[in-house]
């Protein structure tokens, strides 16, 4: 990409990305959904605010007020956002790799819908 992203942009590609979608896994996931749908939260309230880069942190910091107690998981939610962020700068790939999980997720999307009509439709 040879325009820099902003903030909003990449919680656009992790929304888009599947990284707020639960594993499979043979345990209880409750704690994992939780954690998941906190980090959509936060997400989506970083792409309706759309900060400047360089005010990222002071946004991250408005959300976590937002959110309110208890602000330990928002504040490491939004730690690791802001690790993404700086990945985003520092890895030329990153972005790219994003866009391709999210094209891979879409496609993913698509076919589970296409076999749940072709059920119901019968």
């Amino acid at each position: 990409m040879s325009d820099p992203i902003r903030p909003a942009d990449l919680a656009l590609f992790l929304l888009a990305s599947g990284e707020t979608l639960p594993r499979k896994r043979a345990r209880d996931q409750q704690a994992d959904i939780a954690g998941l749908e906190l980090k959509r939260r936060v997400l989506d309230l970083l792409v309706a605010y759309d900060p400047e880069p360089d005010t990222l942190e002071l946004c991250l910091a408005r959300i976590v007020e937002e959110l309110g107690p208890p602000t330990g998981p928002t504040r490491g939610i939004c730690s690791s956002i802001r690790d993404e962020w700086e990945m985003a700068a520092a890895t030329p790939g990153f972005i790219d790799w994003l866009l391709d999980q999210a094209l891979f997720e879409s496609q993913r999307s698509g076919e589970k819908g296409g076999k749940r009509r072709g059920k119901v439709d019968r």
